[in-house]
């Protein structure tokens, strides 16, 4: 499971408007969008937007890394 697919399942689960995440986020919609929701568009999430939406979330990106330490994707 990539990083996006694993924050698409937490928004999508939580019931959240990405367009209140970009928002609040001051993140693009487009951004979030080809990055978390799109099929087609894969666009890896950078730096500081993962930042943002983890802290929106209330997640901590560790949380990711260790339980894909070592597994391909």
């Amino acid at each position: 499971m990539t990083l996006e697919k694993w924050l698409s399942e937490i928004i999508k689960s939580r019931g959240i408007s990405l367009s209140k995440m970009a928002r609040l986020t001051n993140i693009p919609y487009a951004a979030l969008y080809d990055s978390l929701m799109s099929k087609s568009r894969h666009r890896e999430i950078k730096g500081q937007e993962l930042v943002r939406v983890c802290g929106f979330l209330g997640v901590d990106p560790m949380d990711f890394a260790e339980q894909h330490q070592g597994v391909e994707n």
